[in-house]
């Protein structure tokens, strides 16, 4: 298990590698974004949940997006 994930892991950083130089950044991130938002649905599809309609968890959710940019950069 350690050696897949040692594959998965090391096998991304030389995909972006390639990629950045291929295609420009903004195209980057929004396919890593489509790629997560679809694996996400598909997972709560699988597992029988639904996304959530009230305007407070979704509040709560935009709250926490930005948290791990924030933290990385220095104040």
């Amino acid at each position: 298990m350690l050696l897949v994930l040692a594959v998965l892991w090391g096998g991304s950083f030389f995909f972006y590698g390639v990629a950045v130089r291929e295609l420009p950044s903004f195209t980057l991130v929004w396919l890593r974004v489509a790629v997560a938002a679809v694996t996400v649905l598909l997972a709560q599809r699988l597992l029988g949940q639904r996304m959530p309609k009230q305007r407070r968890v979704w509040a709560a959710f935009f709250g926490m997006g930005p948290q791990p940019a924030r933290s990385a950069r220095p104040l």
